[in-house]
């Protein structure tokens, strides 16, 4: 294929790409309390994502009204959840530490169609008593895929849920729910 028609589909790509960056920027003015952010597209979809879930397990989220905040992204009463993303094509599997200030952790991992796969709930208690139990552990660890295996910070002492236990948009079955409450 020439440089012209390759030139052409990425063009298209592009196009297609900043349309859809648009439409999502302008969802989020109208709609903050559920989609709105920072220009980190991908950190509001994790944020959606992981206000959708709360949802269902029986919590009543709300997103701040600042762009950002001290260690969290969601309060609900005292409960205030910092919301982290991490996408197949971060090989690393890593993001950022923890920010001080949350009472809760969701992790989002998204695969490589950009669908949650994973969604990984962690309470303060839970991590304080990791750190009880295993002294190696970080206070503020760094983010990361690893988190939601067996052996991870969420696996070990959270809850993973498998993609089988919610909805396409991180909401998970009634029977959970009401197993939850």
């Amino acid at each position: 294929m020439g440089n012209e028609k390759v030139d052409l589909l990425v063009k298209a790509a592009i196009w297609k790409y900043l349309e859809a960056r648009k439409n999502l920027l302008e969802i989020g003015e109208e709609y903050s309390q559920r989609i709105g952010g920072n220009d980190n597209l991908i950190g509001r979809i994790g944020e959606f994502i992981a206000l959708r879930f709360l949802e269902s397990l029986g919590q009543n989220p709300r997103k701040m009204k600042l762009t950002t905040n001290p260690g969290y992204d969601l309060r609900d009463g005292k409960r205030k959840t910092q919301v982290k993303v991490i996408t197949a094509e971060n090989q690393r599997g890593r993001t950022v530490p923890l920010k001080c200030g949350w009472t809760q952790l969701v992790l989002v991992e998204l695969d490589i169609e950009y669908q949650p796969a994973r969604i990984g709930l962690l309470t303060k208690g839970q991590h304080k008593k990791a750190l009880k139990e295993k002294t190696s552990r970080s206070k503020n660890p760094v983010v990361s895929r690893s988190m939601l295996g067996k052996k991870g910070l969420i696996g070990d002492y959270g809850k993973v849920y498998l993609r089988e236990e919610f909805s396409e948009w991180g909401q998970v079955s009634g029977g959970e729910r009401k197993r939850r409450k």
